[in-house]
Parts: structure tokens; sequence; C-alpha cells
């Protein structure tokens, strides 16, 4: 299979079917390209971070048309987790959403070209505190707050909190700029509000306080007339001061310039202009490694090829280190083809003269470097264990810093944690160097951030800690889950139940998954189909393997195997990579969002796949006994989770008929109730359908609404025992 490229990207999702933006509609809309953990609904007015407990960033959303003069754009924060630190970022941008790269920034503080942001109770302009101590402080607004923001006609900025302005924020904004909303931290959704009453209001107001103005003009024009004379000559002796002024400092500017010029501090643009860069603030050098190229002024490093090459990939500062000058940068991209990972350290090199190596561990002078959880010194060891962290072991999104300090000593900064001298004696004149090896494609050197430093850590403390959750599952029941061993491009997350490929749009294979364990006779294994995007071609594929996730060597696609594996792809079936049936059912590219997929293998070894429910026949006889479940996350298919079937579902709506009916036959001797396997999005079934829980019960108290398997008998008791409680929350069961 080859994925075609398609103009229409999206890095969000939106739900259902995708349905075409009205660009010129009163109230506002989000755009459908945004952030990568972003879900839009309500016809593009609702925005929510997906996993919100597990990352804190990629929720960014913006307005799909600029906005116009005294145009209020309002969000209603719908809900927040108390897991992490900050909270709703809002503001406006130049940058045009159908333009912007993708994937988005993971948040907002992070557009540039024209980007104001209200942070906390801060202005940010291009990533850049104005102003810090402006309004409301966003971090303390709670569920069902407001949040607006407006430019008038004469580029003023105005934020308002639940409909009360707090003021110019800034001014001299440009005409074409769109709403942008950061769901960070703690914010995990929001809605569009229609203000567009309250703006014709606004409007109303504004014709009125003219004409009232030019009345007053008129009214008091004689007595203004008798001051002009005064006026006019104070006025032209003050316009004669200020010109002579801004003329010195003109002069000044330029001697400045050209001293700096001609001493090689700066470099003159094209034509005599100001150069591109802000000469102060640490980018890459333009010299580097052969695989390497360039993003975001210098400023975001890239490595070309990366499933086919694993080094020349160094890149380093376009300038020396000063002495205790944070240098760092944040992983963007890894993937899991390689072994080893990211290298950082100083280096004497002068990058203007270097002859790049095709890793920094191969220069014998002038270079230290932390690899791994050790420090190379010109390439040996000098100290094996350094520090809390594996360079090896760090996420995406994870942020590694190094200061020279005054001394000569060199520290490490893990997520803004200090790691501990891992040098001393070091010349004065260093350059940083990043070597982007092994798993690491993409980095950018980023200002610190206090906020990310906190949430970073709070993510990695979860990491670590014990998964009780998975363990009660594995330990109390035999439930089907994915295994963690899966494709380069695909994750496993949600317990095991849940799999995705996090960059779906910018890949479009190395996406399978299979079950964590072989599948029981008559066991059905189901998946419900949670995110898409348009860019590819082809989608998901389901089917069964003899081998096993622990044996497997993963394959770009799963037809390519060629032993012991059945796969329903398209509308057709292929048995070790070759069709067996071309028009078998259901063609399986067409579903959309929420539809549902499901394989079988009788006792008698017949294989059957089900599309929402509906048998699509025998596709295959005597498939052995000991098989996986296997998925293929295909082109468009970006997530899918496994349904949970143990509830013994009966006919509820779903399509059920004759064959369905036998489908869970086995089932139907039992007559005890069981809950529903369809339930509130904080709710888990488990136990065989008998136990419900809510496993975030400590950052999650409601949406876990959980019901019967089917209706009550007459005189039939459906009761239920309280085994577990929280005291964080107010209220408790409610039963009906």
């Amino acid at each position: 299979m080859t994925g075609v490229s398609n103009d229409s990207q999206n890095s969000g999702h939106v739900e259902g079917s995708p349905q075409p933006v009205d660009m010129t509609s009163t109230a506002p809309v989000f755009h459908p390209r945004c952030g990568q953990l972003v879900t839009l609904s309500q016809a593009s007015r609702t925005a929510s971070r997906t996993h919100a407990t597990q990352e804190f960033n990629h929720g960014l959303v913006l307005s799909a048309a600029p906005l116009h003069d005294n145009q209020m754009v309002e969000v209603r924060i719908d809900k927040k987790i108390n897991s992490w630190s900050g909270s709703i970022e809002m503001g406006v941008t130049q940058c045009d959403p159908n333009l912007l790269e993708v994937p988005f920034p993971s948040s907002a503080t992070e557009l540039r070209e024209g980007t104001w942001i209200m942070s906390g109770n801060s202005i940010l302009k291009d990533g850049r505190s104005i102003n810090e101590n402006y309004g409301t402080d966003l971090d303390k607004l709670e569920e069902g707050d407001k949040v607006g923001v407006l430019r008038t006609g004469v580029g003023d900025l105005l934020f308002f909190v639940n409909g009360v302005s707090q003021g110019v924020a800034a001014t001299n904004l440009p005409s074409v700029v769109f709403a942008v909303i950061d769901m960070y931290g703690k914010c995990a959704q929001v809605t569009l509000m229609d203000n567009s009453v309250q703006e014709a209001r606004i409007h109303s107001n504004d014709l009125s306080n003219t004409a009232t103005a030019a009345a007053a003009a008129t009214t008091h024009l004689n007595n203004i007339t008798s001051n002009n004379s005064h006026n006019n000559i104070t006025n032209t002796n003050i316009q004669a001061a200020t010109a002579a002024a801004n003329a010195a400092v003109a002069a000044a500017t330029q001697s400045g310039i050209a001293i700096a010029s001609a001493s090689g501090l700066i470099a003159q643009g094209v034509g005599g202009n100001q150069p591109n860069f802000n000469n102060n603030k640490i980018r890459f050098h333009e010299r580097h490694g052969s695989l390497i190229k360039l993003l975001n002024n210098n400023r975001t490093a890239e490595r070309k090829r990366p499933f086919d090459e694993f080094n020349n990939g160094v890149v380093m500062t376009h300038r020396p280190i000063r002495d205790n000058e944070l240098f760092e940068i944040r992983l963007d991209r890894l993937v899991d083809k390689w072994s080893g990972s990211i290298e950082v350290g100083l280096t004497t090199h002068n990058p203007g003269q270097l002859e790049f190596p095709a890793t920094m561990t191969n220069l014998r002078n002038g270079t230290t470097m932390m690899s791994g959880c050790g420090i190379l010194t010109n390439g040996k060891g000098t100290r094996r264990e350094y520090g809390q962290f594996n360079l090896d072991e760090l996420a995406e999104g994870d942020r590694i810093g190094m200061i020279r300090k005054a001394n000569g000593n060199l520290h490490y900064f893990i997520n803004g944690l200090d790691q501990g001298v891992a040098a001393s004696r070091l010349p004065a004149q260093v350059w940083g160097v990043v070597d982007l090896y092994g798993m690491t494609v993409k980095v950018t050197i980023v200002d610190r951030d206090e906020r990310d430093e906190q949430n970073l850590i709070t993510r990695r403390a979860l990491a670590l800690r014990p998964n009780h959750e998975m363990i009660d599952l594995l330990q109390t029941s035999d439930r089907l889950l994915f295994h963690v061993a899966c494709g380069s491009h695909a994750a496993v997350i949600n317990t095991g139940l849940t799999a995705h490929r996090p960059n779906a749009a910018d890949d479009f294979n190395f996406g399978v998954v299979l079950t964590s364990r072989p599948l029981k006779p008559n066991e059905v294994f189901e998946v419900r189909l949670d995110k898409m995007v348009t860019k590819w071609a082809g989608s998901i594929e389901i089917g069964v393997t003899t081998h096993a996730p622990s044996d497997l060597e993963f394959p770009s696609t799963m037809t390519n195997v060629r032993s012991g594996t059945w796969m329903m792809t398209g509308n057709g079936v292929m048995h070790n990579g070759t069709t067996t049936i071309d028009a078998y059912g259901q063609n399986l590219d067409k579903l959309k969002v929420g539809d549902r997929v499901a394989v079988v293998r009788k006792e008698s070894g017949v294989l059957h796949f089900f599309v929402n429910s509906e048998d699509q026949g025998p596709a295959a006889t005597n498939v052995p006994e000991r098989i996986y479940g296997v998925i293929d996350l295909y082109g468009q298919a970006a997530q899918a989770t496994i349904i949970d079937l143990s509830d013994f579902r009966s006919p509820d709506g779903l399509e059920s008929n004759a064959t369905s009916a036998t489908l869970y036959s086995h089932l139907e001797a039992s007559t005890d109730l069981r809950f529903h396997h369809l339930h509130g999005r904080n709710a888990r079934i488990s136990n065989a359908g008998i136990t419900a829980s809510r496993p975030n019960a400590l950052s999650e108290f409601n949406d876990a609404i959980v019901m019967s398997n089917r209706p009550l008998k007459d005189g039939e008791l459906f009761e239920i025992q309280i085994e577990r409680m929280v005291e964080r929350w107010s209220g408790s069961i409610e039963a009906g």
C-alpha cells in the first residue's frame, strides 16, 4: 500500500464526517487545523484536549476566520483537571492556520510572527513578556468562567474575563489577526460563545458615541477657535523639539549599529536592512551535520530521513555560550527504530571552521558530552553514572539544558532539575552542541518556562508510579488489551485499551498493534475508530495472526507479513499478503470516527469480520486456534480503542440480527445482570461486566454513568455494593 498525500491537512481531529467551515458566519468557529491532541465537536464550537491527565500541552486552536474590528471572541471553560500547572491562554496572532506548519506548536507562547497572548496575568508578544501585571489571573479561573479577546477598530487589544474588560493590553495591532486559544495545563475543554448580540450593541454604542462626539465638537468649536493661535505656537515648538530629539536618537542608534557592525557583532541584512534574528538570542549555526535542516529562524533542528539514517545530525549554537547562561532544548520528535538517542554538551570547536563528524563523540579534543546517563570527555567516558536521568529514556516534550558556570563547572538540567557538576575547568569559550542521534529526530531551543518544568516533572512522576489500574486489570481479569510492543509509529495508551499514531499527520504506516494475549474461541476482538486524519489514502485494517507481539518484527503494514496472517483491508480479505476475497463486505476505508470493526474466530476455525456489529460473513476457514488480534492504524486511521464485550451485551439499538445473536449465543444462558459496555468516558467496566470503576478518581469526579446491559424484569432487584470511595469530592453515588 502507498500513502497518498492530500492538501487538506488536519493536525487535530473533528468528530464525525468532515463538514465545510462557514468562514463568513457571524458566530465564530474553530479552524479544523489544530493542535495534535485537540478534538473538535458541536459544529467546531467546542474544543477538548484528549488524554488531558497524561499530557499538558498540544491543545492549540485558532479561529476559522480573521477577527472583524470590534468582534469579541469569547470561550467558556468547560472542563479543568488538577494534574498540571497553568491553565487557559488566549490572544491573537497573524499566523494563518491554513499556512501553519503541522504539527502545530505545543503551546501558544511558541507562536511568532505577530502573536499577542494573555498567559496568567501577563501579556506576551512573540513569546516575550511586555506586561507582567495586566489583569485577572487566568490560571485561577474555574469551570464556567469565560475569557474573551477583541481587537478594536483603532488596533487596540482588549481582554475580557466574565464580560469585564481588563483594559488595553497592546496597541497598533495589524488589521488581520486570528483568535488563538491554548488549552494548556489544567484547561481541558472550552466552548465558543455567540456574542453577536453583544457586538451589535457595542457597534450601536460606537455609532451613538461618534455622533455625540461630533455634536459636542460642533458646540464647542467657537470656544476652541479662540485658543487656536496660542495652541498652534505651542504645538509648533513641541513638534520642533520632538523632531530634534528623534534625529539625535537616530544618529546615536546608527552610530552604535555601525560600530557593532564594524566589530563583527552584527551582520547587515540584504540591502542594509536589519538582520532577521535577534543576534543575542541563541540559535543554531547555519553550518551543521549533512542530514540537518533548520527551521523556525534556526531555533529548530530536524534530522532528515530518520528511518534510513541514525547519525550526521550534529548542530551547534551560532555563538559561544556565556558564563551562567542556560542553553536549553526541547525534544520534539523521537522514533523507535534505533538504539541510543540525543547527546548534548559543549565544545571549543568553532562551528564556522569545524568539519562536522558523523557523531560528536568522535571528536578527540575540546568536547564534553552527556550520552545516555554518562559523561564523555573527548570521546572517552569520564563519569559512568551522572544525575538522575538517562537521555535515552526521555520522552517527547522533555527538556535538556546546560550551563557553564563562571567557575568553569558544567551543569546539566533535565526538565529544570539541576543534575549537579558534570565536568570542571571548562575553557572560557565554548559552543553548545546537540547531536540528533538515533531515536532523536527534532529539537527546538526554548526559553525557560517554570510551568512546563513543573508539568514535565509531574508527567514523569505519573509515568514512574506503578500503574495499579493495569496491575489490577491483569490480576483480576483476563481482559483483552493491546500489547505495548507495536509498530515504530504507534503507541499504546489508556492502560492498554487504546492505540494511536501520535504523529499521524507526518506518517501513514508502521502502525501495527497486536493484542496482549491470544484470542479465545468465539471471543470478540472489536475496536472503535477514535481519530482520523484526512491527509492519507487507506484506513484501518483488522485481522488475526499466529505471530506473538514479542516475537514479531513489526512491518510497515500487516499485509506485508507472509505467514500466519489474515487481514480485512478495504472491502477485501488477504491471507499472508495475497488477496483471497476481492469483494467481501463493507469498505473499511469509508469508515468514520465512532464506527466499530471486529473479528471473531469461531470454535470451528471459521473467521468472521463485523462492521458496526453487522456480520460480513465467513472470511476464512481452518484458522489455527492460537491467534492474536491485530489492527493496522494505516493511512487515515489515527487512533482506535478496544470495546470491552465482556458485559454480555444485548440488542440495544445497535445492529442485531440472527448472525450476531448466534455470535453471542454462548453467553445467553446466563441471566445475571451486567453493566453495559457503553458508559461515561471516565468509567471503566471490568470483571466480566460485574464491576464498574472510575480509574482517575482523584482527578475526575463526573462522567462516570453506567447502565445495565438489558432492561430490568418485573420484580427484579438491581443491587450494587460500594467497594471504594475517595475523600476529595462532595457528593457520592446516585442510582435509579
